[in-house]
């Protein structure tokens, strides 16, 4: 159905006694023809009729008769009697009827707003349950959810968990004793181990049915993200989710739910703003880590238990906090010398960390953009025990070990050679965002997580790495890229000869066959070049119509790719401004970063490049690259340009992805 269109469903013609505003525990069950009608799957079904609690073994019954272990009790309080009153009054606890049953006592937890929730302390009867792995959303999602230029509505469920029943033979298990009297749950409670699967399993159902009606959602348990670029939309697209969630039986908070498209919202714990593209953490939250941390610091002291609620504060803040994670990683060295086994024993903090929580108190406030950068520049490095090469843009740099850096890990070095060739670029990188490729997934692992705690030299490294960077606005983006693939970063690290990858006229005119002859070569030496007219990457190549193809705009009928495989991110790039077509050869590495965006411009099937020992030559030696049996390149048709259509969809399809032999 096209997005904003009104909604004609047999919701119209079905009504249930239910008010949409008061909740009356298990009331999904009364709407099952509903979700019937609507289409719910029979396991969905089978919940909202009776959720049957997933036991591996049963566990053992008490007779409901007075007296009952104290244990078992509910502790009783002025708050206590206004919630137990409030649960009965909703028939989330009515009274028990069973001879025998599993006795759980109630507690109260204080939820953000001030009041009270109650939950019941099954932490025994969890014992007694199978449970299914499944994942929830988290904020690391919503990036990929958003869009620059969205405008954002959310939904709240009103007590969520309690509009699911237990089937009535399984609410014996949830008794509760309070002031001499007996109750069961009739409903789905806060604390049962596999209550978040089991309730995620319906709104994810209820999510993917309003997908199909148009409407860009995701949701965490109870809480609804809507995301439409239409203002005017998305606020028709709110009213009918509201109206679809009452008519299968949900209570809409309209307190808690925000119905007026808004630039910015908070979900999941962050602040959203998609349109000037920015993250950041709740005035509220930024008060309460603020608060912690200052009583931290006047204090000095810690204690095991105290650094893992630091901890988790910090790692939380990280997700917004730009170089968040880089400053707690010294906190969580600190903090594995405490004794795990002693939680509430108290000692000094270290200096090390003490200047990162200070460091915190300072940086809470800020943000940072929601939608990753895209690479403006390109780095490749490696080291071997001769000394580290790079290659930046299409420059390139080595050097070599002194005699205290001989003895350094090999991480150390590859991070070192990261480093230094930032420091040698940095009037170039200034002010952009770095893609930074390494064969060594530590060095990588260490960019991207901003550190580590395997190892104190490498995390004081990334420190210096990370410092250089920031005093120079430059944005690390780290990926791995295959050793086979990193010959050039490689041979400099050894100082070799770069790699001049060739394939045989045999290969290259079966290509030309299939899609035509090519016009220039971009990538190319006076030895190596395809065709006649070709972009050198040395100055010294005289023969070479320009040098260095970056340099200037892509406008061809054809050209041919066959860059060194460090290049490719750039050259996809490079091409989302080019005009033509391209011949583009790339190793078949279907797991990369750039993959997709490979996909989305192909224009026909790839072609695999058979007997690469016969007809892949590195002109440098005259002979096949070491690596060449595990070598897999492919040759694909591509285009320039931009990827995306004036209203949004993509062009090309994707189901070009599977390769074919090139034919003989």
């Amino acid at each position: 159905m096209p997005q904003g269109e009104s909604f004609p469903n047999p919701l119209d013609s079905l009504s249930v006694d239910i008010d949409a505003n008061h909740l009356v525990g298990g009331q999904l069950s009364k709407f099952v023809e509903v979700w019937r009608t609507m289409g719910a799957p029979e396991g969905v079904l089978k919940v909202i009729k009776g959720y049957a609690i997933p036991f591996s073994s049963r566990p053992p019954l008490l007779p409901l008769s007075i007296p009952l272990p104290p244990c078992c009790l509910t502790p009783s309080s002025p708050l206590m009697d206004i919630q137990v009153k409030k649960l009965v009054d909703q028939r989330v606890l009515v009274r028990n009827p069973f001879d025998s049953g599993y006795l759980s006592p109630l507690f109260l937890v204080s939820k953000a707003d001030g009041s009270q929730r109650p939950i019941i302390n099954l932490k025994r009867l969890n014992l007694f349950l199978s449970l299914k792995k499944f994942h929830l959303i988290n904020h690391f999602r919503l990036p990929d959810f958003l869009q620059k230029g969205d405008f954002l509505a959310k939904i709240d469920l009103s007590q969520a968990y309690f509009h699911v029943p237990i089937r009535p033979s399984h609410q014996r298990f949830l008794s509760v004793a309070y002031r001499d009297s007996l109750y069961c749950m009739t409903c789905l409670p806060f604390g049962l181990a596999s209550a978040p699967q089991i309730f995620s399993s319906l709104t994810n159902w209820v999510a993917s049915l309003l997908r199909k009606l148009g409407i860009r959602v995701i949701v965490y348990l109870d809480d609804f993200l809507l995301a439409n670029q239409n203002p005017d939309r998305l606020r028709s697209q709110a009213l009918m989710t509201v109206r679809i969630l009452q008519n299968l039986g949900w209570t809409v908070n309209l307190a808690k739910s925000v119905l007026t498209p808004a630039l910015s919202c908070q979900y999941l714990g962050i602040v959203w703003n998609p349109t000037s593209d920015f993250k950041s953490l709740p005035p509220g939250k930024q008060s309460v880590i603020y608060r912690y941390l200052l009583v931290i610091l006047q204090s000095r002291l810690w204690s095991w238990k105290i650094s893992k609620v630091i901890l988790g504060y910090l790692s939380f803040a990280a997700f917004v906090v730009p170089l968040g994670k880089l400053h707690y990683r010294q906190i969580q060295w600190a903090s594995r010398h405490l004794p795990r086994h002693q939680p509430l024993k108290q000692s000094v903090i270290p200096n090390r960390a003490l200047s990162q929580i200070q460091w915190w108190l300072g940086a809470l406030h800020r943000t940072s953009p929601i939608f990753p950068p895209s690479p403006q520049a390109f780095l490749t490095t490696d080291a071997s025990n001769s000394g580290w090469g790079a290659v930046v843009n299409n420059l390139t740099f080595r050097g070599a070990w002194g005699e205290h850096q001989k003895e350094w890990h090999i991480n150390l070095k590859e991070m070192f050679a990261v480093r230094r060739a930032l420091e040698l670029n940095l009037s170039l990188l200034q002010n952009k965002a770095v893609l930074v490729q390494s064969d060594n997934r530590t060095v990588v692992s260490y960019i991207h997580r901003e550190g580590g705690t395997k190892s104190l030299k490498l995390l004081q490294e990334v420190e210096r790495l990370f410092s250089v960077a920031a005093c120079y606005n430059i944005g690390l983006i780290g990926r791995f890229i295959p050793g086979r693939y990193n010959a050039w970063a490689d041979n400099l690290s050894r100082q070799k000869r770069l790699p001049d990858w060739n394939l045989s006229q045999n290969v290259t005119h079966l290509i030309f066959a299939q899609w035509g002859v090519p016009e220039i070569d971009l990538f190319a030496t006076a030895i190596s070049a395809v065709v006649p007219r070709y972009a050198a990457l040395s100055i010294q190549d005289h023969q070479a119509h320009f040098v260095d193809a970056f340099s200037r705009p892509w406008k061809f009928s054809l050209a041919w790719i066959f860059p060194p495989p460090p290049l490719l991110p750039r050259v996809l790039h490079h091409l989302n401004s080019a005009e033509g077509l391209f011949i583009l050869v790339v190793p078949c590495w279907e797991k990369v970063f750039w993959w997709p965006d490979l996909v989305a411009r192909a224009v026909a099937p790839p072609m695999r490049v058979e007997d690469l020992e016969e007809n892949l030559i590195d002109q440098a030696t005259g002979r096949p690259p070491p690596d060449v049996k595990s070598l897999n390149l492919l040759a694909w048709l591509v285009r320039g340009g931009s990827l995306k259509c004036p209203d949004g969809t993509n062009p090309i399809s994707s189901s070009y992805a599977q390769p074919g032999a090139i034919q003989r």
